[in-house]
């Protein structure tokens, strides 16, 4: 019994991520950038990373770092670096799209 709730936790932990109420319906496209895994959603001219798995030594900055080419990659955008806002969880932040 402990084994399988100890199971169950895992799968709902590394299953899926929930965006944010505006990315409702958005369809998120995963990536993988320095051994971290992202969820990354876009609606026009925004975009929100989400981090899945993984941990970087460089810390903070790493993440912040990661998930800006995890945006990039997944959008084919160019992150606006002023507007990059969140934490090593959530990273929120403007495109400029050609």
């Amino acid at each position: 019994m402990k084994n399988a709730f100890a199971g169950c936790i895992l799968i709902m932990s590394t299953a899926c991520s929930s965006p944010s109420p505006q990315y409702l319906g958005v369809n998120a496209s995963q990536q993988v950038v320095s051994g971290v895994r992202f969820d990354v959603y876009q609606l026009e001219s925004k975009a929100q990373a989400i981090r899945l798995q993984g941990r970087l030594d460089s810390g903070r900055a790493g993440i912040r770092l990661a998930a800006i080419h995890a945006i990039e990659a997944a959008t084919g955008c160019i992150v606006i670096r002023s507007s990059v806002e969140g934490d090593n969880e959530v990273i929120n932040a403007l495109l400029t799209c050609n």
